[in-house]
């Protein structure tokens, strides 16, 4: 993860090769927190949702080609479970 104040390009591009080598990894919460920390940086550089929805797919399908589809999908879909869960303090089931 980024320790740097300032967004750089060079910060980003840091961050998103951090994202996708954290979903690879077997820790459930980091690839999420990753995502997290990143959407952040995004929106204090001032760029769209829109972009940030493009790249974070980009991340994704990257980790997906170094591993498993699958694989990623799941771990994604319960590490953000986990950081709805810290932020809203309720939780949430799905099915």
């Amino acid at each position: 993860m980024i320790k740097e104040k300032k967004i750089t390009p060079n910060a980003i591009d840091k961050l998103i090769d951090d994202c996708i080598t954290e979903l690879c990894s077997d820790d459930v919460t980091k690839g999420g927190e990753c995502l997290q920390e990143l959407a952040q940086y995004w929106a204090k550089a001032g760029l769209t949702q829109k972009s940030f929805l493009d790249m974070r797919e980009y991340i994704i399908l990257s980790a997906e080609r170094k591993t498993d589809k699958a694989f990623i999908r799941e771990k994604l879909s319960n590490s953000e479970r986990v950081l709805r869960e810290k932020r809203t303090g309720s939780i949430i089931i799905t099915h």
